[in-house]
């Protein structure tokens, strides 16, 4: 059990050590569930009453608060009143908003707890500036959930893999990567994908690749015009024409290809000053959310441009946007001129150096 005032040694992007913890008997004594990680402390929290009142609907087994104000006092009383009629007393605040009064009662009740007694409290945010929540950070066990920025999406990949597993799905780790990526890090989002995915692949076991998550998963800017944005990262121009013209009379929307684009040299442009400063090549690409493609081919990509043609790119990008929106101009012509700019051919290249 964590000493009252220390932090449980729990990582975020695991439940293993909480089902650990069930396994050996859960100690008695307040549990604080906080974070902004909500899925990952939804599943610490089933996974706790689950173990501590399995299908209890008595009184005397469970009891919840949270859906409108309440005593501190009231709740500590709740805790301690451990009868006869269960083998355990559970008592669960939904949410910490709701509680009012005095707190000192749950630093006591943190520091002596009966025996078989559990008071979990779910807290995603704590207001250290009040009493409570000085408090709480520090009686009992506190689990922490934070969240992951999205930018680290890439330190994710194994609890994608993880939850892909307990689908049945096998998800190579690049795949992982761009769908923690796609979904900013909401395991909510993640879930709901793997699921489509399972859905989509009707029982098959083949590994889940980067290309089943571009054609699955929710679009968004990550995503849109993958395949050009790639071959413009390797400076590959008939690659980029080709991908471009089968995405485009497959129904992509311009639009959405330009900002797949735009995301993409944000994330070059980034990613090279990065390298230019010193950072670390794999360091600098997870910096820059620049995924899709291993990090030898990223950076030697890179490479093949100059800094000049890199920073002309969101000039480029705004250009064609604003000729799609305003003039009636073909869009595929818009988008065929715009890669021969971001990717001049050979000769274009030779006169320019000249």
């Amino acid at each position: 059990m964590a000493k009252s005032g220390s932090r449980s040694p729990f990582r975020r992007t695991t439940l293993d050590a909480v089902q650990q913890e069930l396994a050996r008997g859960w100690p008695a004594g307040l549990t604080v569930l906080t974070g902004d990680d909500l899925y990952h402390l939804d599943r610490a929290q089933r996974a706790i009453l689950g173990e501590l009142a399995p299908g209890e609907a008595s009184e005397f087994a469970l009891t919840v608060y949270g859906e409108q104000r309440v005593e501190v006092a009231t709740v500590v009383a709740a805790a301690r009143s451990v009868g006869m009629f269960a083998p355990r007393r559970v008592v669960l605040v939904r949410d910490v908003n709701a509680l009012e009064g005095e707190p000192q009662a749950l630093g006591d009740y943190a520091a002596d707890p009966p025996l078989n007694s559990h008071l979990i409290v779910r807290a995603p945010e704590l207001d250290r500036r009040r009493k409570l929540g000085q408090l709480l950070a520090k009686a009992g066990k506190v689990l922490a959930f934070p969240a992951v920025a999205p930018q680290e999406a890439d330190r994710l990949a194994g609890e994608v893999a993880k939850l892909a597993a307990e689908k049945g799905l096998k998800i190579l780790r690049p795949a992982a990567v761009l769908l923690a990526e796609v979904c900013a890090g909401n395991f909510y989002r993640i879930d709901s994908e793997l699921e489509k995915i399972l859905a989509w692949q009707g029982g098959s076991a083949a590994a889940v690749t980067q290309d089943v998550v571009r054609e699955v998963a929710a679009g968004s800017a990550a995503l849109s015009g993958w395949e050009v944005a790639v071959a413009v990262g390797r400076r590959d121009r008939p690659a980029a024409h080709a991908a471009l013209r089968r995405l485009f009379f497959a129904g992509d929307e311009p639009l959405r290809l330009i900002g797949g684009l735009a995301y993409r040299a944000r994330g070059m442009l980034q990613a090279r000053a990065l390298i230019e400063r010193g950072m670390g090549q794999a360091q600098a690409l997870r910096a820059a959310r620049l995924w899709g493609d291993s990090t030898s081919r990223i950076v030697a990509g890179l490479q093949r441009y100059s800094l000049d043609e890199l920073l002309a790119f969101p000039a480029l990008l705004l250009a064609a946007d604003r000729t799609l929106k305003s003039r009636a101009i073909a869009p595929f012509a818009v988008l065929e001129s715009l890669l021969d700019r971001m990717l001049p051919a050979e000769k274009q290249l030779e006169a320019r150096r000249r």
